[in-house]
């Protein structure tokens, strides 16, 4: 609602699954179904549009009540379209964006701000996730698909006051189905298309009657890749995931409740390859292929394929166990205790130049992030003149970024000499006719990285009600934050097998990347005030007004690898970047119409982010050098209408349309791309990468009674972004067009809603798209990007007892 290589299924995997199954039968006939869970309401089912409660203020509210611009996918939303993992959520939020290539690259974007694609180790996201109120450190801890979920909260704008932690755009909150008292479990199971397998399922119920529950949810799903691979069997982004939720629920009072949680979720798939979809420069790559007797595959987001020897995946581990401690005092308020502890490790091996060639056949980057936080809040009793919520935060992360590379006996093809001074003709031979392979194969190297981050915060929010029925609500609060963050890096050689000197390792090492050799040794304090303040007033019963000041904070963060390259200083780069601080304006309406038929939620914004941390990257001989910078500032005007409908009886509609015109409203020296050989260009006044200006999305279900205990139900749902360009420098060959994607489903509802069979399909139209573009990279001559999903259909059967 709105307002709130394949690898096969092993025992262990499937018998997650198959162990759910059999205990949910055995509960079948023990007593009759438990209600449904908040959230899980099937909404065209219903006579209105349902009230939502939101936790956007750290307390349980109306949505349509808070004065922030709020997108929530209920559970019953969640279950029925699928919808499990950040890439899902993109087309249901607005002016929304993903970016995601590998389960360690996720980065999120609302309103344009944020969404900074590769390279950001050293940098928190702007966009904060909480899953069940718990701060994430490292968003591609959230790359894996969820399972169980009670609602998903999109919180726009800064949320500078009890989500003030690097949340400069906005908040995800993420809130999974906590246990029941009462009997209850359900399981699913789709097979599809592309050697779609997934399963699903859950069971909760008491073990001491009213005083300890207990529920535990579980999941795995594989699919075989959409695109051929050229040089193997397997095909290109295949995937496959597991994952287990086990939960107490105790309560041994009636105003206290302690609730834990266990989580593991495991991803591995072969990591979405890019395509190379034209050749720019002939004289390049292509030439040095074709000489060597090599044809240089490209191809489109029609028919993509790729040609690489090596290997390409990717793994991740997450574990997390966390202890949410409720004790109400009545009168004396709520108090609130939150303590998480995080492990999150993500191993990836690249064949890094995506050709046939024995170019670069082995790079990865593993990251191995801790993370450990403690909140504490208390806050006042519900429905009083005066509404407050104060506390304290307190986090502890250590991120280690170990890196490796391994040249071939074929990067000369690969890449053009670096340094002809340093690798000049050698017995006759040139480097483009192979004089240094056998130097280079013998070459790599390895790098460790470890960032140290330590945050502590207070906070306080307030809400006045000044008159007794509370149309008229003056909200403000603040919270102060304390960060201090290390960082200790050191790249070196690993092997020399072919006898480099010191000079040619050096050119060698510019091509590194993560790998680079040098050390850095460098820490930082940075201490920030954030806030904001709000005036609402409900004009009717069903309909209030606000405007809305907030600022936000990102603390300054660093550059992984060294920074020593004078082009890279003469553009602003440094060891270090600067925090961001983002002041946002807003004004809206929230309104219900028709006795609760028709809601309309209205809103406007204007935003500006000073020193905004933006990626950028600078040709050096054959590679390029990443780095982070500072932008001058950002801006992002827009607006944002959301609807939903009860049309008539069982006929249910919702959607939204966004404008967003984010802008880099000063950044005069900018890397440029690759197509340009100035050093800098300017950039003021240009669309921000990532940021479509229009987003839209609009779903119609439809539910009928056909009787003997019989519904049948169908749902269709069309999104649509405008065109965007995904890279810092806005490259032009780096657009992506407009697209629209249709997703259908019809399905049967048997037995009281206890069985569902669904027929459904993602893409239905088999649109052609990408979802990311990387321009040209100067060294080679090739473009390449990042196909979308073609069409996925399948069958769907889901139970509950």
């Amino acid at each position: 609602m709105i307002v709130r290589g394949r690898r096969h299924a092993g025992f262990g995997q499937l018998g997650l699954v198959s162990f759910l199954a059999l205990a949910m039968a055995g509960t079948a006939h023990a007593e009759a179904p438990a209600a449904p869970e908040a959230g899980a309401k099937d909404d065209a089912a219903s006579g209105e549009v349902t009230d939502i409660v939101v936790y956007a203020r750290k307390r349980p509210e109306n949505a349509q009540a808070v004065p922030i611009a709020i997108t929530t996918l209920g559970g019953g939303e969640l279950a029925k379209q699928n919808l499990v993992n950040f890439t899902d959520f993109q087309t249901r939020f607005p002016a929304f964006s993903v970016y995601l290539t590998n389960p360690k690259q996720l980065n999120l974007g609302i309103r344009g701000i944020g969404n900074n694609g590769f390279n950001t180790d050293g940098i928190d996201g702007s966009v904060g996730i909480f899953v069940d109120g718990i701060y994430t450190g490292r968003q591609g801890m959230v790359s894996n698909d969820f399972n169980d979920i009670a609602d998903v909260e999109l919180l726009r704008g800064p949320q500078g006051t009890s989500f003030g932690k690097n949340t400069t755009a906005g908040a995800v909150l993420i809130n999974t189905a906590k246990p029941s008292f009462k009997l209850g479990a359900n399981a699913e199971m789709s097979v599809g298309n592309q050697g779609l397998v997934e399963g699903k399922g859950s069971i909760t119920g008491p073990l001491i009657a009213d005083k300890l529950a207990f529920r535990v949810s579980g999941y795995y799903t594989q699919t075989d890749g959409n695109y051929r691979n050229l040089s193997s069997i397997e095909k290109q982004n295949a995937r496959q995931g597991e994952g287990v939720r086990a939960q107490l629920l105790f309560t041994p009072t009636n105003n206290l409740s302690i609730r834990l949680i266990g989580t593991w979720n495991h991803q591995a798939f072969n990591t979405m390859s890019p395509v190379i979809t034209q050749i720019y420069n002939p004289a390049a790559l292509q030439t040095r292929m074709a000489n060597a007797g090599y044809t240089l595959n490209t191809s489109d987001a029609s028919n993509p394929t790729v040609n690489l020897d090596s290997a390409l995946n990717a793994r991740t581990n997450l574990y997390l166990g966390s202890g949410t401690i409720d004790w109400d005092l009545g009168k004396g308020g709520t108090i609130t205790s939150i303590t998480a502890w995080e492990n999150w490790k993500c191993l990836t091996n690249n064949d890094n130049d995506y050709t046939q060639l024995n170019a670069i056949p082995d790079y990865g980057s593993c990251n191995n992030e801790h993370q450990f936080s403690q909140e504490l809040r208390w806050a006042t009793p519900k429905g009083g003149a005066i509404e407050a919520t104060v506390g304290g935060f307190l986090s502890r992360q250590q991120l280690q970024v170990d890196s490796r590379i391994r040249f071939g006996d074929q990067y000369y093809i690969w890449a053009s000499n670096p340094s002809s001074t340093d690798f000049p003709t050698l017995n006759g031979k040139t480097w483009a006719q192979g004089a240094y392979a056998d130097g280079i194969a013998g070459l790599g190297m390895q790098s460790h990285a470890l960032f140290h981050t330590n945050t502590e915060a207070l906070f306080g929010n307030v809400s006045w009600h000044p008159d007794k029925a509370h149309r008229l609500s003056i909200d403000g609060g603040l919270r102060y934050t304390w960060e201090h963050r290390t960082e200790a890096y050191a790249g070196w050689v690993t092997s020399n097998l072919g006898n480099l000197n010191t000079a040619q390792i050096n050119d060698m090492s510019s091509a590194a990347a993560n790998s680079a050799l040098g050390s850095v040794n460098q820490a930082l304090s940075d201490n920030s005030l954030s806030g904001e303040g709000s005036i609402s007033y409900k004009v009717f019963a069903d309909t209030m007004v606000f405007v809305k000041y907030a600022r936000g904070y990102k603390s300054a963060g660093f550059n992984l690898l060294p920074v020593t390259d004078a082009r890279i200083l003469a553009l602003g780069g440094g060891q270090s970047v600067k925090g961001e601080t983002t002041d946002d304006f807003e004004a809206g309406i929230k309104s219900e119409w028709f006795r609760h038929h028709l809601l309309v939620n209205l809103t406007a914004f204007h935003t500006v982010v000073q020193n905004y941390q933006a990626n950028e990257s600078v040709g050096v001989g054959n590679t390029a050098l990443k780095f982070l910078a500072n932008v001058g500032s950002l801006t992002s005007n827009g607006v944002e209408l959301e609807a939903e409908a009860q049309l008539a009886k069982g006929l249910h509609a919702k959607g939204f349309i966004a404008y967003d015109h984010a802008y880099y409203s000063s950044f005069h020296n900018s890397a440029c791309p690759a197509e340009v050989t100035t050093l800098s260009c300017d950039l003021t006044g240009r669309q921000v990468a990532w940021a479509p200006k229009w987003t839209a999305d609009a779903t119609v279900d439809y539910t009928h009674d056909l009787g003997r205990d019989v519904v049948g139900y169908g749902l269709v749902d069309v999104n649509w972004r405008s065109s965007q360009n995904t890279t810092i420098t806005l490259d032009p060959l780096a657009w992506i067009s407009p697209y629209a994607l249709v997703n259908a489903r019809v399905g049967l509802k048997l037995a009281g809603g206890r069985y569902d069979l669904q027929i459904w399909s993602n893409n239905l139209l088999n649109k052609a798209y990408y979802i990311n573009m990387l321009g040209l990279t100067k060294s080679t001559g090739i473009v390449q990007g990042y196909p979308g999903n073609p069409r996925t259909f399948g069958i769907r059967v889901r139970a509950a007892f």
